[in-house]
């Protein structure tokens, strides 16, 4: 679920290269229509893949680790 209020990330928390797809895959922040954040996983330009509202930036951090953590353990899975 998307709920943003700007397309502009607040902060990159990572960006990798997907050699599969040949894109920059990138985690960023955004800011909710509420005090919460949005987090989400996106190749540029396009949908996000995945999307989470947290309460605050310190919990969106911990979550983009924890997704980089998997994109990592699935990229060593192919």
């Amino acid at each position: 679920m998307t709920n943003f209020k700007t397309s502009e990330p607040l902060e990159i928390c990572w960006q990798v290269f997907d050699a599969a797809n040949t894109r920059i895959m990138r985690c960023a922040t955004f800011g909710a229509f509420t005090s919460d954040v949005e987090l989400r996983v996106d190749y540029f330009g396009d949908a996000p893949l995945r999307s989470q509202i947290v309460p605050d930036i310190e919990s969106a951090r911990v979550l983009a680790q924890d997704w980089l953590d998997a994109v990592r353990t699935a990229s060593k899975d192919d």
